[in-house]
């Protein structure tokens, strides 16, 4: 029981760990499946590539019946090239409620950043107009996602009242329950943190997923 409980842990598509909050990667569609095939038995690893073939099969079909470009997102091998945890949940429907309340006249151009979930979601390195759902999450565009966090930093200038240069730069952040107790006591009188801090987080993962070709996976 405990090695199949590590797997789940381990797996690109299920959560790594029911308490850690927010957890996103920027790897390989099927990085963490080879990763972890070796410890599976035959049938449970023949389950596994079957429901990872679905999802692929279901995002292909979305992003066919919305005219974008064929892309090798999901053939695309390597290693995981980002990967950022923060033991918080929320942190996109925070940046999406700071919206609401700031911009209601906008949030309907920021269908992309709307659309973003932080569970069981996607973020490709395609073009394409509108987000849609598999399953539970969503599918979005990282060209979209910088094209829609621009338009909101120039409303909002966040990155002028909020500089988080060391986040920005780090293609590795697992910020622990202690460490989030750290950052409220430093940052905790900044107004809208958590929200402007997924801000930063957003925009790092559709960054480092346009330049790498590579799809953002929501744990």
């Amino acid at each position: 029981m405990a090695n199949k409980q590590e797997r789940v842990r381990e797996s690109t598509l299920y959560r790594l760990d029911r308490h850690v909050g927010f957890n996103a990667r920027v790897e390989p569609y099927w990085y963490s499946f080879e990763r972890m095939k070796a410890s599976m038995g035959f049938f449970e690893r023949w389950r596994e590539r079957r429901r990872m073939k679905r999802v692929c099969a279901a995002i292909r079909e979305g992003l066919t019946r919305r005219g974008a470009e064929a892309s090798d997102w999901e053939t695309r091998s390597g290693q995981c090239v980002c990967n950022l945890r923060v033991a918080r949940t929320g942190l996109l429907a925070e940046l999406q409620e700071l919206l609401r309340q700031e911009v209601p006249d906008g949030v309907e151009q920021w269908a992309h950043v709307m659309a973003q979930k932080d569970r069981a979601s996607f973020l490709l390195p395609v073009a394409f107009e509108e987000p849609f759902g598999v399953g539970p999450g969503s599918v979005t565009s990282a060209p979209r996602i910088l094209e829609e966090l621009a338009d909101i930093n120039r409303r909002l200038r966040i990155d002028e009242k909020f500089a988080l240069a060391k986040a920005k730069k780090m293609d590795y952040i697992d910020a622990t329950e202690k460490d989030i107790s750290l950052y409220e006591s430093k940052f905790g009188t900044i107004e809208g943190f958590w929200a402007k801090f997924s801000y930063v987080l957003l925009r790092k993962l559709a960054d480092t997923s346009r330049e790498s070709g590579l799809p953002a996976l929501f744990a």
